[in-house]
């Protein structure tokens, strides 16, 4: 006889426990939900960074209808190269962009005209080179930027001395060949690979090399400086600590 109750209440307990079940599979489900639509939302910005850098580099037309400004497209992508030298473009980790902010862009758009010099430098400095040694050429401009020893703007650092007959630091400020307007596939890489060393997306490649020269001509001041590497055409120098200064004069 004590065991009809529990015969008469058993449907109420297996009804309840099947209530339990939906609700905890259901309270599962909706804490999945966002993860889920967390994942497709970065998936979908993924896809839309790598369109707008494929439009970016392989377009011919320069009335291209952006949907983000241009600096917050190249602050999304990373650039690299294979062993062939040639540019990759992948879209950068979500993660990587959380210190990005309007900050960023504000500035790029501020120095439209620095960002123009260092192009212009890139493009007649170095437009025949790979990208590394494209990125070299640009680096070296914001190394001088960063060094006391030299104006504290980009355009400052690239002009530099193109007042006089002789004394610029880049040939093609007074050699003539800036009378010819940058154009093409070229100036747009050379646009491209700036912006990213100016936003500081790219990697260092110079070892704060702050002089640089063809591997066809062996200057006087080389002598002077420490040479850092090779890349492409180029030679890159930097100033000698005061150690090696040292050094360098007890030698003597």
């Amino acid at each position: 006889m004590t065991a009809t109750p529990t015969l008469k209440y058993r449907p109420r307990l297996v009804a309840a426990a099947k209530t339990l079940a939906v609700c905890v599979l259901a309270a599962g489900m909706a804490a999945m939900f966002p993860l889920a639509g967390a994942r497709i939302h970065q998936q979908e910005d993924a896809a839309h960074w790598q369109q707008l850098a494929t439009r970016y580099l392989e377009s011919e037309d320069d009335a291209l209808n952006w949907s983000a400004p241009a600096s917050l497209q190249m602050a999304a992508l990373r650039v690299s190269t294979d062993e062939a030298d040639a540019v990759r473009v992948a879209a950068r980790p979500l993660a990587e962009l959380r210190t990005f902010d309007r900050t960023h862009i504000d500035r790029a758009r501020a120095e439209a005209s620095q960002l123009d010099c260092l192009a212009t430098a890139v493009y007649y400095e170095a437009r025949g080179e790979g990208f590394s040694g494209q990125v070299a050429v640009a680096e070296v401009i914001m190394n001088r930027v960063a060094h006391s020893a030299y104006p504290d703007t980009v355009c400052g650092v690239v002009f530099q001395g193109s007042e006089r007959r002789t004394g610029c630091q880049f040939s093609f400020t007074c050699d003539g060949s800036i009378n010819r307007s940058p154009r093409g596939r070229a100036w747009r890489r050379a646009q491209l690979v700036s912006e990213h060393v100016m936003l500081g997306f790219a990697p260092a490649v110079t070892r704060n090399a702050t002089h640089y020269h063809t591997v066809a001509i062996d200057p006087h001041w080389s002598g002077s400086l420490v040479r850092t590497g090779t890349i492409g055409e180029h030679i890159f120098y930097r100033f000698p600590s005061r150690r090696e200064r040292a050094e360098r004069e007890r030698d003597l």
